[in-house]
C-alpha cells in the first residue's frame, strides 16, 4: 500500500494534480521502494483534522475500513468518493485473533464502501470478479504500475559475486512477508526436494513476518542453511534480483503483487501460483504450479532449471508485458481520468 500510494502522488503530482496523502499511522517513506521525494504524509490525528476540514474535490479511499470520514465528507459536502480494493480479506490465513478481527472488520467495512463510494476499482480482474461474485460488487479494473528500475549497477556478475553465489548454481528468489498468505513455506519443501536431488541451488529471501520463526526453525530442521540466505529488509532490492535465475511467487489468491512487475522489470522469469491474480499478472512471463503442492512447484523449478532458453523466453515476454499493461504513466492516466469522469458525473447529479 505504501508503494502504491506514493507512486500514485507522484505520478499525480507530475501530472498537475494536487494532492493530500493521509494516512492514519506514522509511517517511513525511506523503505518504500521508488518513494516520493519530499512527499509530507499527514497521519493520526493530523490526517483525520484535515480530512474532516479541508474542501477537497475528490476523496480516493484505498482502505475500506477508514471509508467514514469520506462517507460523512459525501453525505454533508457532497465531496465524491473513489473506492479502490486492493484485495479480499483472508481473515482465516491470519494467526493472530486481533487480526482475524481486523481483516474481518474490513470485510464488513467493503460492504458499506461500495454503496457509498460514486466510484469503484479494483487492481485486478480476480479481485473485481470475487467482489462481485461473493459480494455483488461491480468494480472497474485499472491495473497497478510501476516505473522501470533506474539501477544499472551492480550488475548480474558483480551480484552474484557479492552473494557468493556459484557458477553453475540456480538462484530462486521470493520477495514478501513470511506469511502463510505469502506461502513461503511451500516454496522452502519444494527447495528441500531439489537439495534432495542433488540439484545446485540457492534461495534467496527478502521478507519478514509472523511465520519468521517457523521459517527459520524448518530451515534448521531440513538441514537447509547453506542453501538458504534471508534478509529481512533491502534497501534496494536490484541486487537480489539481478543475481537470480527464477523469481518465485507462491501467494495464496494474491490480490495483485507488485513485486512480480518488478521481477519482470529484470526480465526474470515467473513461477507462480495458479490461484489469485498472479497468473493474471505474470500472463505470458511465467508458468504456474498448483497451489500449495510443493511436489508440483519442485517439478516446475526443475523445469526452468534445465531450460535456460526458456528462462529467457518468459523472462523477454515478462519485460514486454510489463512494458504493454503495467507501466506507472498507464495507471496514473487511468486514474486521471476516472478522477475527472466522477467528478462530471457527481455535479451533473447535484
Amino acid at each position: 500500500m505504501k508503494q502504491f500510494a506514493s507512486t500514485l502522488c507522484k505520478g499525480l503530482r507530475a501530472k498537475g494534480v494536487e494532492v493530500d496523502l493521509l494516512c492514519p499511522a506514522p509511517w517511513e517513506l525511506g523503505d518504500v521502494h521508488g518513494s516520493v521525494e519530499d512527499l509530507v504524509v499527514h497521519h493520526g490525528w493530523a490526517a483525520m483534522g484535515r480530512l474532516i476540514a479541508k474542501k477537497y474535490d475528490l476523496i480516493h479511499c484505498n482502505i475500506a475500513s477508514l471509508g467514514l470520514i469520506p462517507i460523512v465528507r459525501r453525505k454533508l459536502d457532497g465531496i465524491p468518493i473513489i473506492e479502490t480494493f486492493h484485495g479480499f480479506p483472508q481473515w482465516w490465513l491470519e494467526s493472530k485473533v486481533a487480526a482475524k478481527m481486523a481483516y474481518a472488520a474490513e470485510f464488513g467495512a467493503i460492504q458499506v464502501m461500495a454503496k457509498f463510494a460514486n466510484s469503484k476499482t479494483s487492481v485486478s480482474n480476480f479481485v473485481r470478479s470475487t467482489l462481485e461474485q461473493t459480494l455483488g460488487i461491480d468494480s472497474s479494473v485499472i491495473h497497478n504500475g510501476i516505473s522501470h528500475c533506474l539501477f544499472s549497477k551492480p550488475t548480474r556478475e558483480q551480484s552474484r559475486r557479492l552473494l557468493e553465489i556459484e557458477d553453475g548454481t540456480i538462484a530462486i528468489l521470493f520477495v514478501g512477508r513470511l506469511h502463510p498468505a505469502k506461502d513461503p513455506m511451500t516454496l522452502l519443501r519444494a527447495l528441500e526436494i531439489l537439495v534432495k536431488q542433488g540439484r545446485k541451488v540457492r534461495f534467496l529471501v527478502v521478507g519478514d513476518g509472523p511465520l519468521s520463526k517457523t521459517f527459520h526453525a524448518e530451515v534448521s530442521a531440513l538441514h537447509l542453511q547453506r542453501f538458504v540466505t534471508n534478509w529481512n529488509y533491502l534497501p534496494s532490492l536490484h541486487p537480489v534480483f539481478s543475481a537470480a535465475d527464477i523469481f518465485c511467487f507462491p501467494s495464496v489468491n494474491e490480490a495483485f503483487g507488485i513485486v512480480q512487475l518488478e521481477a519482470m522489470d529484470h526480465s526474470l522469469p515467473l513461477l507462480v501460483s495458479d490461484s489469485g491474480a498472479s497468473p493474471e499478472v505474470a500472463g505470458s512471463g511465467g508458468i504456474t504450479f498448483r497451489t500449495g503442492n510443493e511436489v508440483d512447484l519442485s517439478q516446475k523449478l526443475i523445469q526452468l532449471a534445465d531450460d535456460p532458453a526458456l528462462r529467457e523466453k518468459l523472462g523477454r515476454e515478462g519485460r514486454r508485458r510489463l512494458e504493454e499493461c503495467f507501466m506507472l504513466d498507464s495507471m496514473i492516466r487511468h486514474y486521471i481520468r476516472l478522477y475527472e469522469e466522477t467528478i462530471r458525473s457527481h455535479q451533473a447529479r447535484a
